[in-house]
């Protein structure tokens, strides 16, 4: 049977537990306390028969046996079968004894009975019959004690079993309320109600779960406002270049620009550059997670042989700048894909372009397990602010550009094991890539010529 509600499922669960226990101390007692119930009855029975049959014969006296006789609830009576006078010594019962006596006279036809069993009006009695004289018969009587055990017993069963309904409702009523709970809580945030509150304050599984879910939705509050801010930062630099495009465009299809006729013809073509090259950088960024799981290519990378490859492209792009580099260790390896760990690097040296004022100074140095890459610039120091939200993908710097670049640095630098920061040192800016050691060297970039 499928439950759509826990909380039906674990009152369901509790209550047959606690009517299979009953049923089965009613099964073990009906099987194994019958039989010794019966047998001790048996043996008690025929003793008491035999006391009152002596002393009905005059062999001995009852005496003090009487008190027990009339306790063990035994009927006994004489039944004269010329007149059908019956003589009741203990307790009496007309309507039993006119039920017993057809029965008993049958069998007592060939003597005296042993203790044998009848049934009378849906109960279970022992009999047992002796001749007293030649006219008379001794008929003795007791119902059963195991009937009437059995009756409260399964009385018992009853009770237990409808109060036990009420209290499982009633635990059960108690374990589902924080589950509903948690069941609402994940519908508020999955419609982005980030102001909603989870009233569950417990020590247990149930209690670390809500935590976990608190945890989750403020981790998804923080993810949902970085977005809004990166899709209002993208849509304005991505609107930016494109108004140029289409006014320097419009403008020279009206036949009203005045400048040299070469010059819109540039700024276009800057611009486009520019707007590829930030569609670039969000596909990039967006498909980077997929590529560094997929990615089954590893390689042994030479880092000091990249890092002089890359000075060398960024010598020739800005000889505007003054680019120093110095390369303590050699070889530098360490394994990964070529394509990522110089994606990783370059990022970091096009940030340079944009913010160092003359020189840019760039140091490859050993640190323990790890490879340690320092790249300085003299620009403008970093604020407090900048330091902390540099590497998050949709950040806005100081000059506008939002940080695709630095994310995707610091995204395939976790992904290896290695770190990536920014500080203040010594009036200059500083970003620090450590990267772990690892094979023997076998990617060399291709130098310029």
């Amino acid at each position: 049977m499928k439950f759509k509600s826990l909380t039906l499922r674990i009152w369901v669960m509790i209550s047959g537990f606690i009517c299979a226990v009953v049923l089965a101390f009613l099964i073990v007692f009906a099987l194994v306390l019958k039989d010794n119930d019966e047998e001790g009855s048996r043996h008690l029975f025929a003793f008491m028969h035999s006391v009152v049959l002596n002393d009905v014969q005059g062999i001995t006296s009852k005496g003090d046996l009487l008190g027990s006789i009339e306790r063990e609830n035994i009927t006994h009576f004489l039944y004269n079968r010329q007149d059908g006078e019956r003589t009741y010594i203990t307790g009496h019962n007309s309507r039993i004894a006119d039920s017993l006596i057809p029965k008993g006279m049958a069998l007592a036809a060939g003597g005296d009975t042993p203790v044998y069993t009848q049934r009378i009006d849906r109960r279970s009695y022992l009999v047992q019959i002796s001749r007293a004289d030649a006219q008379s018969y001794l008929f003795s009587y007791r119902p059963l004690a195991f009937n009437e055990d059995m009756k409260q017993i399964i009385f018992a069963g009853i009770v237990i079993i409808l109060l036990s309904l009420p209290i499982s409702k009633l635990i059960a009523t108690r374990i589902g309320k924080p589950l509903r709970q948690l069941e609402a809580y994940t519908k508020r945030i999955a419609d982005k109600d980030w102001g909603s509150e989870l009233a569950i304050e417990r020590e247990d599984e149930i209690g670390r779960l809500a935590d976990s879910m608190k945890a989750m939705k403020e981790a998804l509050r923080i993810a949902d406002e970085e977005e809004r801010k990166f899709l209002q930062s993208i849509s304005h630099d991505l609107k930016t270049p494109v108004m140029i495009i289409s006014s320097y465009a419009q403008a020279m299809i009206d036949g009203m620009y005045e400048g040299p006729s070469e010059e819109p013809s540039l700024i276009i073509k800057a611009e486009a550059d520019r707007l590829e090259r930030k569609i670039k950088q969000i596909l990039y960024l967006n498909t980077l997670d997929y590529m560094l799981e997929n990615d089954k290519l590893s390689e042994d990378v030479l880092l000091d042989k990249l890092l002089s490859y890359l000075v060398a492209n960024f010598k020739a792009v800005a000889p505007r700048l003054t680019w120093e580099l110095q390369l303590e260790s050699r070889p530098a390896a360490m394994s990964g894909n070529p394509d990522r760990i110089r994606v990783s690097i370059e990022n970091i040296l096009d940030n340079q372009l944009r913010f160092a004022s003359k020189t840019v100074q760039v140091a490859l140095r050993e640190a323990g397990p790890f490879w340690i890459i320092e790249i300085r610039n003299d620009g403008p120091l970093l604020s407090e602010d900048d330091r902390d939200q540099l590497f998050k993908s949709f950040y806005k710097g100081a000059k506008g550009n939002f940080g695709l670049g630095l994310s995707i640095s610091r995204k395939i630098a976790d992904f290896y094991g290695g770190t990536i920061e920014a500080r203040n040192e010594g009036g200059r800016v500083c970003f620090a890539i450590r990267y772990p050691k690892q094979g023997g060297g076998s990617y060399l970039p291709r130098l310029p010529r």
